[in-house]
């Protein structure tokens, strides 16, 4: 039988993201023909070059310079060719890495006498709908609502993600709420009525919940009113001196599943090491997790990587990798019918793998 080390097997596996925020997926060589595109319209300026010696320095940026292409990603994708070209390049980029399922995330952007929020959305949803049609990968869209923006501008993105439940086209290709941005910025009780509103019309929420330390009476609030169908990060869940055993009954209790991004975590210094990373303590516990990149262009990673580094760091059997592949399916924002599809579609594609990961054996010798 072929024998894998972990890093091929990794790649081989069947794998589910659900936490990738589109602009921040970007690739490096997409983000310098961006780049290139932007000195053609506007020529060359210091602010672009600067830019570009950034990029260059790939996974060597430090956690400013990581902040800085966020910035410059943004003012990047101002048009529908842009979103058209970027959407096309990270779902492409997800498949070669072995991802049949994916949920891109994004937060629509209004750019006055550029881009409106509903010609943002369609151009991602085109674009979807095209590549799906020649890559082996499924791809479904979270609009998100940045809590840095105001709730006005929250319920504008929710009024806009109703037009798409019974699109003539994008029916079904909409299919939750992503609820992000900078976790110092506004507060998550005020966008509670908004959640209720799109829990009511039927979407899934996937919340940051518990990124830094100051978030109790959110998470609390968030939590109690049931309004979280997945958590993003929850880095500080378990860091809470008094709440963090209360947090863990409740996410136990609704069997909440956590999506569990590792580079993003400790690039952006929430964690320590991989070693003392919150995977541990919660893969311990047998829930639900799904294996995510967030930002895989930012943070120079992959979900390959994420395995790879998740399975390195906490010993993961082939059994275990597979059970990762295995909650991810059912933590995806899909109807049962085509839920059911993909479960089936991974589970075939794993038994196949089942045997293949090379494990090293360590010889014993007697002494006689």
């Amino acid at each position: 039988m072929e024998q894998m080390d972990l890093l091929t097997y990794c790649k081989k596996l069947p794998k589910v993201e659900l936490h990738a925020h589109l602009n921040g997926s970007l690739s490096d060589g997409t983000v310098l023909q961006l780049l290139e595109a932007k000195e053609k319209e506007l020529g060359s300026t210091d602010s672009l070059s600067s830019f570009k010696m950034t990029i260059s320095k790939g996974p060597e940026r430090c956690l400013r310079e990581c902040f800085r292409v966020f910035e410059a990603l943004h003012s990047l994708t101002d048009s529908q060719e842009a979103i058209r070209k970027i959407t096309k390049n990270v779902i492409q980029e997800f498949a070669e890495d072995g991802v049949r399922y994916l949920e891109l995330r994004t937060t629509p952007k209004n750019i006055p006498g550029k881009i409106t929020k509903k010609e943002y959305v369609d151009a991602v949803l085109e674009t979807m709908i095209n590549e799906m049609k020649t890559c082996r990968i499924m791809v479904r869209l979270l609009v998100s609502v940045d809590r840095g923006r105001g709730v006005g501008d929250a319920w504008s993105t929710l009024s806009l993600a109703k037009q798409y439940l019974d699109h003539d086209v994008f029916k079904g290709l909409l299919v939750g709420i992503d609820v992000s941005g900078n976790p110092n910025k506004g507060n998550l009780i005020d966008y509670i009525p908004i959640l209720k509103e799109a829990k009511k019309c039927g979407f899934k929420l996937a919340v940051h919940l518990a990124e830094v330390k100051s978030c109790v009476e959110e998470t609390d609030a968030v939590l109690e009113n049931g309004l979280v169908d997945r958590i993003g990060h929850g880095t500080y869940l378990l860091k809470n001196n008094g709440y963090g055993i209360k947090y863990q009954k409740k996410i136990l209790k609704n069997f909440i599943p956590i999506e569990i991004c590792m580079s993003s975590n400790l690039k952006t210094q929430s964690v320590r090491s991989f070693e003392k990373h919150h995977f541990g303590v919660w893969s311990g516990l047998k829930h639900p997790l799904a294996i995510c990149t967030d930002d895989k262009g930012v943070y120079c990673t992959t979900l390959t990587n994420e395995y790879y580094i998740c399975a390195k760091n906490f010993n993961l059997s082939e059994q275990d990798l597979h059970e990762l592949c295995l909650y991810a399916v059912e933590a995806a924002f899909l109807p049962s019918s085509e839920k059911d599809i993909l479960r089936q579609m991974v589970k075939e594609e794993l038994s196949k793998l089942m045997g293949k990961l090379f494990v090293e054996r360590r010889t014993t010798y007697m002494i006689q």
